[in-house]
């Protein structure tokens, strides 16, 4: 991790961070809360949009699902990239394949940690890689998936950052 035992950062990162990643990063700071305390002070969760406008608050379907789930995003603000937060992160995590190649378009040094969320970590058939679909505007079974598949994600993310040491 580094001198000085720096926290190991994580940026998940949508379109315009006010659903899919406002949502992963409220419920990984919930899920290290709940299943992984010790783990608060090895890691640090951060969240932007490749085309997100600085400020805006999740979306408010997204907020009741957070609330239904055991945590609030009150306080989230969409923040867009900036080199400071590409260099800050040691992964960066994306929904859809389109971002991450937008990300790696303006910050092409960030290869090396840039991934799509059920890429990174993954040691099974890379057939099984996919973008995470966008429920905005869509209806309650696509909510629940992108759910579904964010908890069981982020279930996997945190028990292989433990299985490596980093948490």
């Amino acid at each position: 991790m580094g001198l000085f035992n720096k926290k190991f950062t994580i940026v998940v990162a949508c379109k315009a961070n006010i659903t899919r990643s406002a949502y992963l990063h409220g419920y990984m700071e919930h899920y290290l809360k709940e299943h992984l305390p010790y783990a608060r002070k090895k890691i640090r969760i951060l969240s932007a949009g490749v085309k997100a406008r600085s400020g805006g608050s999740a979306s408010q379907v997204v907020k009741h699902v957070a609330k239904v789930n055991g945590f609030n995003l009150r306080s989230h603000h969409s923040d867009p990239f900036s080199k400071k937060l590409v260099k800050q992160a040691d992964v960066i995590l994306l929904m859809e394949q389109w971002q991450k190649d937008a990300l790696l378009e303006h910050f092409p040094k960030a290869k090396d940690k840039t991934f799509l969320l059920t890429e990174y970590l993954w040691h099974g058939d890379t057939k099984d890689i996919c973008d995470i679909p966008d429920p905005t505007g869509q209806n309650t079974a696509d909510y629940e998936e992108f759910i579904a598949v964010a908890h069981a994600e982020i279930d996997r993310i945190f028990r292989e950052l433990g299985r490596e040491g980093i948490i």
